[in-house]
This record gives structure tokens, C-alpha cells and sequence, in this order.
């Protein structure tokens, strides 16, 4: 069956170079086949969305999403397609560094390693007068620095779990044995 015209007979093809502009289409779907289930979720509610005349309000109320979050994929759809709708690092961009000095800091882990069994109690108490630090930071230092037995800490924290039995309060001893 050999027609004239455009398809000269031939089945009208999606991924073909038949179809005008399918080889776009075809590298989308091939995108969108390689994001994560969360991403085409976003994308099934952003096609939702076009296929609603882009009406935001209508989109948010339907699926129950902020209208920032709904505008702001749309954002990352037009800039970053189909990435922009993956899940983002929640990590923050800045985070507090310790405001302990370097002086204190290696004052407290050349006492750590000078005795290493003392408690952070300890060492405070050893450290000189013009070098005034609390313990809890004292004891962030030496978890920093990794100068706290952990053998040890995982011992207490097992006791901790299985606290010894007591007996009920007001609890008399009427003989031997009880």
C-alpha cells in the first residue's frame, strides 16, 4: 500500500522520525523514565494542574498542597525539567561552628590523653583558672575529638536500659527472706 502524502503509507509512530517534533517527546519520556517516584508524582500533579486551565487554586485545593510549593515546582519544572522535580538536600547551607578557642580545645585533649579515665568533671577542675569552660563543653570537645571510651559508654547506656529492682515504697520486711 504505497500512498502519497506525508506518511506515504506507513504507521504514524511516537518515536519515529515520522511524527514532527516526536524525537522531543520521545527524549522527555526517557527523562521522565529515569526520575524517582516522588519526582513523577510532582509531575502527574503539575500535568494535572496544565490540563485544569493552570488554575493554582483549584491544583492545592484538589491535591492539598501549599500554593507556594505548587508554584515553586512549577518554577523548577520551566527551569530544570525533569530534575527540578526531584527531592532536595534538606541539609542546611550554614551551620554554627564551635566558639570554643583552639587554646581551650587543645588544653582539655592534653589532659584527656594525660588521664584518660577522668570525667569531664575532672578536668575542668584541672584546667587553669584563666581558661573558664563548663563541662558539657568540655564534654563536646572530647566527643569532637573522639577521646571518649566508647566501650565504656555503651556499657552504662546497657545498665541504664535494666535498672536494678526496687522495692514498692512503704514496703515492710515482716521475716527473713522477703
Amino acid at each position: 500500500m504505497s500512498g502519497k502524502g506525508r506518511y506515504a503509507g506507513r504507521h504514524i509512530t511516537v518515536y519515529g522520525h515520522i511524527l514532527p517534533g516526536a524525537a522531543s517527546i520521545a527524549r522527555s519520556a526517557f527523562l521522565a523514565g529515569n526520575i524517582s517516584g516522588r519526582a513523577k508524582q510532582r509531575l502527574k500533579i503539575l500535568d494535572w494542574h496544565k490540563a485544569r486551565g493552570k488554575n493554582i487554586s483549584l491544583t492545592t485545593r484538589h491535591f492539598g498542597i501549599d500554593r507556594g510549593t505548587t508554584r515553586r515546582w512549577i518554577r523548577r519544572l520551566k527551569n530544570q525539567w525533569p530534575r527540578g522535580l526531584e527531592d532536595r538536600s534538606r541539609r542546611p547551607h550554614n551551620f554554627r561552628q564551635p566558639a570554643v578557642p583552639w587554646e581551650i580545645v587543645s588544653e582539655v585533649v592534653k589532659l584527656r590523653k594525660q588521664y584518660p579515665a577522668w570525667s569531664k568533671y575532672k578536668i575542668q577542675v584541672l584546667l587553669p583558672a584563666e581558661l573558664k569552660i563548663s563541662a558539657s563543653a568540655i564534654g563536646r570537645i572530647l566527643k569532637r575529638k573522639r577521646l571518649i571510651n566508647k566501650k565504656i559508654s555503651i556499657k552504662r547506656q546497657k545498665a541504664a536500659k535494666n535498672p536494678r529492682k526496687r522495692f514498692p515504697r512503704g514496703f515492710k520486711v515482716s521475716c527473713p527472706g522477703d
